[in-house]
Parts: structure tokens; sequence; C-alpha cells
């Protein structure tokens, strides 16, 4: 996962043990879980996922869907979603928001219960902004029995993925553009409107 762990270490874990992960945090039931999962605050102005996601404050593992290329890079943290309604969450985070691509998915357990439920959203900039591409979180939660024990919680695991090719490549674009401040950073724009097309 890190430079820390063992070669030929890899996290990895089934959709049913991250969430009983999350389990875990809800009822305080194991002490240094965070150890494992950060926390972090994924939505708001200081939010945009380059921010919070570098190479010095996230723990990457490289993945391989493809099996001929390893670009992607994954990492997991526990976060507090922030409720605007009963039902509508609040997505925006920084330079753009993170929109739903998928109907929600049912997570069973080993013996067929609903224990929880996994949506995936992508990175989408406001117009104008330099940066977005190649960010993916699918983000999971309690649901059906599990939930039912303890009632509503507000914290979710989320696994963030990164694709380098397509990041290195919208990143070329906005230094091009001189989007880049002399810190290195990129830089917001204050428009709202969402780009047109969804990654």
């Amino acid at each position: 996962m890190d430079r820390d762990c063992p070669i030929g270490f890899h996290f990895r874990p089934t959709e049913e043990e991250i969430i009983t992960l999350l389990w875990l945090k809800d009822t305080n039931q194991q002490k240094h879980i965070t150890d494992v999962f950060p926390e972090k605050i994924l939505y708001g102005a200081d939010a945009s996922p380059w921010k919070l996601f570098g190479d010095d404050n996230v723990r990457w593992e490289l993945c391989d869907d493809s099996g001929k290329k390893r670009t992607k890079r994954m990492a997991y943290v526990f976060t507090k979603l922030s409720k605007m309604s009963a039902n509508r969450t609040a997505r925006t985070a920084g330079c753009g928001t993170w929109e739903g691509q998928a109907k929600a998915q049912y997570i069973p357990n080993s013996r067929g219960e609903i224990i929880g439920l996994r949506k995936m959203l992508s990175y989408v900039l406001n117009s104008g902004s330099p940066q977005g591409g190649g960010w993916i979180m699918h983000e999971y939660s309690l649901a059906g029995s599990l939930l039912d024990r303890i009632g509503p919680t507000d914290y979710v695991v989320c696994r963030i993925t990164i694709d380098d090719e397509k990041y290195i490549e919208v990143k070329k674009v906005a230094e091009a553009k001189q989007g880049v401040n002399q810190s290195g950073s990129m830089r917001c724009t204050e428009n709202p409107k969402v780009l047109g097309k969804r990654s």
C-alpha cells in the first residue's frame, strides 16, 4: 500500500470487508481502524481531490484492472457525508462536484443478506477549471440488516481511484494554459457551471 508495507503486500479488501470496517467504526468496536482507513473531509470549498490525496498524506495502492498497464492508484478513506436534507447530500468539492455515474448497487454478505450499498461517482469540474480527469470514487454505506441495528449514520467508506494517464494529460493541458500558480498547485475558477460531458 505504501513504502512501509512489506514487499508483495497488497491491500485489496472485499466489499463485505469494507462494509464490516464501516460497521466497526459506526459501533465504536475498533480503536485503531483509522490507521487502515484515514478520515478525510471530502466535501467543501477546500476539498479538490488533488489537494486531499497527495502522495505525502494518503496511502496509495497500485491497481491493474486491464492486465496491461499499472497506471491507476487507489486509496481508502472514511468521510462524513454533508446532508442537505434527509434524501440529499452536498457533493460540491473545491473546483467541482462528485457526481453519480450509475444506479447504486446493494452489497450482500456471504449468507446473501443485504449489508451495504455502493455508489459510483466521478469528479466533474466547474466550467473553466483546469483539472479533473481521472478521479473516480466508490462510496460504501451501511444498508439492510446492519443499518437496521444502529439506525441512520452519516459515515461512509470511499475508495478513491486516480488514473494517472488521464490525470497527467489534463495536467499538461492545464500547464499549457498556465493554470498552475507559482506554488505548483492548480487554480479553481469561481464559475459554478459544470462542464458538459462527465468522465
